[in-house]
């Protein structure tokens, strides 16, 4: 039975309980409030851009700016339509990748696949399909006990993935010729440089990554075939970085006028190129095309490649993809507007995900089961005499957590 001194502490208890509640309750709802304002206010930031360049995107001529600004295009609008083409007697193909990746106690293993999906379309008939190498190729299982720290890690990891998509890539030409090849993601090895120039192992990698982007590169010109990548989710400010430079010049045109009353400067710098080009862009309609960067990095006595880019719009409502393309043929006119439309008629096919089909196919095959890996960790720790557990490292096995 409890006495009167023990039913006051027990209520004393609850009340610093409620009270403890409730002071979280409110830390939580300042945290979403605050977070709820900065939201509010970017996205009127961003309606206020989205607006201003959607009354003038046919009207405002890239190609006209000042070299200084380098736009370096010869398209003359903002945004160009593009019309979809027709998809009968064309080879498409596009490639991806898939990895699961397990960082043990003394080494990494790492499971990585490539498939290569080839379309071909012939009138009044189903399109046919080749894999390359297969439709369920094994996964490649690379592993490296080199005393790596864990961000040199997750480069060794990026760098084996993308050898493999580029390998896939060439693989896929040198049995084929495809109208066009699709990469999932850049034509560029996205790899910060300066970050393992210092570790020999790792830059090793990176040359032997830039020399298959060449072969393939060479291989696709050789083969008349349109090489192209599709970033789809890009958190680029490459566009809006170049607008912020123009904007000045800009505010002097009457439809600009509104950017005379604010600070825009820090306004756009917020931005990410999709956030701005989400309600620009209407379906089947690109950006300006662009000069990206130049391929050479090193390679003083090898031919160089200049890397273009664009966004294009290929459903209602999902995001703008960013694609990029090596120019190969100085005998061809307007790449961009030949490689975006192609891209529009394989990728209209739902309005909320305009991912090119070929691309959703080999992504559905390349990917790898969690518990594919897990069933290589449990087999190579008993060969070794180690428990899987064991091979874990200490923040994978806290026994309280």
């Amino acid at each position: 039975r409890s006495t009167p001194s023990n039913s006051s502490a027990a209520s004393d208890v609850y009340k610093r309980q409620v009270q403890l509640e409730l002071s979280e309750k409110k830390n939580l709802e300042q945290a979403i409030s605050k977070i709820i304002k900065v939201i509010k206010e970017y996205n009127k930031h961003r309606k206020l851009f989205q607006d201003l360049f959607r009354k003038v995107k046919y009207q405002l001529n890239p190609s006209s700016f000042p070299e200084a600004f380098q736009f370096n295009t010869k398209d003359t609008s903002f945004i160009v339509r593009v019309p979809q083409s027709s998809t009968t007697g064309l080879k498409y193909s596009g490639v991806d990748g898939g990895i699961i990746h397990r960082s043990m106690n003394f080494f990494d293993v790492a499971l990585i696949r490539a498939v290569g999906v080839l379309f071909y379309h012939n009138k009044d008939e189903k399109p046919k399909v080749k894999y390359f190498p297969e439709k369920n190729p094994f996964p490649d299982i690379l592993t490296s006990v080199e005393p790596l720290a864990q961000n040199e890690i997750d480069y060794l990891i990026a760098l084996w993935r993308i050898q493999k998509e580029i390998r896939c890539a060439i693989d896929l030409l040198e049995n084929d010729s495809p109208d066009i090849l699709i990469l999932d993601g850049s034509v560029l090895p996205v790899i910060d440089v300066k970050s393992i120039q210092g570790n020999e192992f790792l830059f090793s990698q990176y040359l032997r990554l830039k020399a298959l982007y060449r072969r393939l590169y060479t291989l696709s010109r050789k083969k008349r075939c349109l090489l192209c990548g599709v970033i789809k989710d890009s958190r680029s400010a490459i566009l809006t970085r170049k607008l912020s430079l123009i904007l000045p010049h800009l505010s002097k045109r009457p439809e600009f006028k509104e950017l005379l009353n604010i600070d825009y400067r820090p306004i756009i710098k917020q931005l990410r190129d999709t956030d701005l080009l989400f309600n620009v862009l209407d379906i089947n309609e690109r950006t300006f095309e662009s000069h990206l960067s130049k391929f050479n990095e090193y390679e003083k006595d090898l031919e160089d490649f200049d890397i273009h880019f664009f966004y294009l719009k290929t459903a209602e409502y999902d995001t703008p993809l960013r694609v990029e393309f090596p120019v190969l043929f100085s005998d061809s006119t307007n790449l961009a507007q030949t490689i975006s439309s192609l891209i529009c008629s394989i990728s209209t096919f739902h309005p909320e995900y305009g991912l090119p089909s070929v691309i959703i196919e080999a992504d559905a095959r390349a990917k790898i089961r969690e518990d594919d890996a897990d069933i290589l960790i449990d087999e190579i720790s008993s060969r070794i005499g180690y428990s899987s557990f064991s091979l874990q490292k200490r923040r994978a096995r806290n026994p309280w957590s």
